[in-house]
C-alpha cells in the first residue's frame, strides 16, 4: 500500500476430510439353506458400519464388514432380500453413506422316489414319487433292463424284464434337472423287489 503502512498477510488451515465409502458388493444368488457373506468394503472417513436387511434373517455380527447372513424361512419364501451396509457419520462435514445389494434365494430342488416296494413277477410298478422346489423336470433310470412308459414323468410305470425278475430286485432312481442358479440337481433311489 501507499504510505507508511506495511503489507500484511494472514493464513488459515483448510482441513479436507476423506469422504466415507462403502460397498455392499453386487447382486448375488444363493441356494435355500445356505448362508451368505457379502464381499463388502468400507473406507475413506468411515470407521464403523452396520448391516440391515429387508428380511427377517440374521447377521452373525451386524458390525462386521464381512458379516455372514443367514436367511430365515420367510426370506426363503419371499425369494429375495435387500442387504444394506451403512457407515458411521465421520467427523467433519462428510456424511454417512450406505450401499445395498439384492440377495436372491433360489429354492432347493427336491425329489423322492418313494419307499422300497415289492411286486409279483409279471406285474408293473408305478412309484409314489414327488418332485418340487427348484426342479422342473426329472428322469428315471434303472439298474435293471426293464422299461419306463415315460422316463420323464414323475408318476411313470416301470415294466420289469425277465432279467429283472431273475435278479430279484432293481434300483429305480429319479434325478432332477439342474435348476437355474447355484442349486444342484438331486436324486433319490428306491429298491423294487420282484417276487417270483
Amino acid at each position: 500500500p501507499a504510505g507508511p503502512c506495511p503489507a500484511v498477510s494472514d493464513a488459515m488451515v483448510l482441513t479436507i476430510n476423506p469422504v466415507a465409502t462403502v460397498s455392499a458388493g453386487g447382486a448375488s444368488t444363493i441356494c435355500a439353506g445356505s448362508t451368505y457373506s457379502p464381499p463388502a468394503t468400507r473406507g475413506g472417513g468411515a470407521t464403523s458400519s452396520t448391516w440391515t436387511t429387508t428380511g427377517t434373517g440374521t447377521f452373525d455380527n451386524i458390525l462386521l464388514v464381512l458379516a455372514t447372513y443367514t436367511p430365515s424361512a420367510v426370506d426363503i419364501a419371499m425369494g429375495s432380500v435387500t442387504l444394506t451396509i451403512t457407515t458411521d457419520d465421520p467427523a467433519g462435514p462428510c456424511l454417512a453413506v450406505s450401499d445395498a445389494m439384492l440377495l436372491t434365494i433360489n429354492p432347493v430342488a427336491t425329489v423322492s422316489a418313494g419307499g422300497a416296494f415289492t411286486i409279483c413277477a409279471g406285474s408293473t410298478y408305478s412309484p409314489a414319487a414327488t418332485r418340487g422346489g427348484g426342479a422342473t423336470t426329472s428322469t428315471w433310470t434303472t439298474t435293471g433292463t426293464g422299461t419306463f412308459n415315460d422316463a420323464t414323468l414323475v408318476l411313470t410305470t416301470y415294466t420289469p424284464t425277465a432279467a429283472d425278475i431273475t435278479m430279484g430286485s432293481v434300483t429305480l432312481t429319479i434325478t432332477t434337472n439342474d435348476p437355474a442358479g447355484p442349486c444342484p440337481a438331486v436324486s433319490d433311489a428306491m429298491v423294487l423287489t420282484i417276487n417270483p
